[in-house]
């Protein structure tokens, strides 16, 4: 059965709370929308079992828990749901994507507040990123590839294209994106079939662009390794951890040493 841990999803209020004081509200409306639909799309791809399908009470249950004042009503739901042997893909596709969907809806009503929405969108996401630490472990070798990609507005492509070739002479098999969109970046993720996303940030300017690409993939390919590395690591430190990286790299060396790390460490990277 999956540990959730309390602390997580408490400290997953605060970082919503935080979030709300860095961005404007229509960054964070950008992200609430982002995860409600990549969460639908992920449901509509779901083919479970009739029987393992949620009457509309249960979707409405855990909508009230998702924003209720503190995330342990959510949490026993999900807990419960594994108990009973409900795998990740079930627990995503027809609880979390049809909550996520319930919840813009009533949004679009005016039935829940902008800050109400915002908190229960948070709560999904971060229960998106602990469901996958459960995934079963896989290793990586140099034989799979990376990919790079500048964020979409940043204006600092030399850095990472020279990052890409030092990874490239050190035997990594580097696909680069410069330049991207946000949509092109993701379908680049789904064509390459990368197990490690490198994102590069040249600073605040693009913060909201890395906070939506992030949360974007963390929804969709939630198996996914990401690394932040550019100027925001060094500048905006507090933002990027609430943001959410999976490690950061504040030089080309320390990256390099993450994907070492990465080619022995079996509890985190799979695809």
């Amino acid at each position: 059965m999956t540990s959730f841990d309390d602390e997580f999803l408490r400290k997953s209020q605060e970082r919503v709370s935080a979030l709300q004081e860095r961005f404007s509200q229509g960054a964070l409306e950008d992200l609430a929308r982002e995860v409600m639909t990549r969460m639908a799309k992920r449901g509509q791809t779901g083919q479970p079992a009739k029987s393992a399908n949620p009457e509309p009470a249960d979707i409405d249950a855990l909508c009230h828990a998702l924003v209720a004042q503190t995330p342990m009503g959510a949490n026993a739901m999900m807990m419960d749901l594994q108990a009973e042997g409900y795998s990740l893909d079930l627990l995503y596709s027809r609880y979390l994507a049809p909550a996520a969907e319930r919840l813009g809806a009533m949004w679009d009503t005016d039935d829940l507040t902008f800050i109400q929405v915002t908190l229960g969108v948070g709560r999904i996401y971060d229960l998106v990123r602990l469901l996958r630490d459960q995934l079963p472990p896989t290793r990586i070798t140099r034989a799979e590839p990376v990919l790079f990609a500048s964020v979409p507005g940043d204006q600092h492509g030399v850095g990472i294209e020279m990052a890409a070739e030092l990874f490239r002479q050190h035997g990594w098999d580097v696909r680069l994106l410069v330049g991207a969109s946000h949509d092109q970046i993701l379908a680049e993720i789904d064509r390459v079939a990368c197990l490690v996303l490198g994102l590069s940030s040249g600073g605040r300017e693009t913060a909201e662009a890395l906070a939506r690409l992030i949360h974007a993939v963390r929804v969709v390919h939630p198996k996914l390794y990401i690394i932040v590395s550019g100027r925001i690591v060094l500048d905006e430190p507090d933002l990027v951890d609430l943001i959410g990286p999976d490690s950061v790299a504040a030089t080309v060396d320390d990256a390099l040493a993450t994907m070492e790390r990465l080619l022995g460490d079996t509890n985190r990277v799979g695809c």
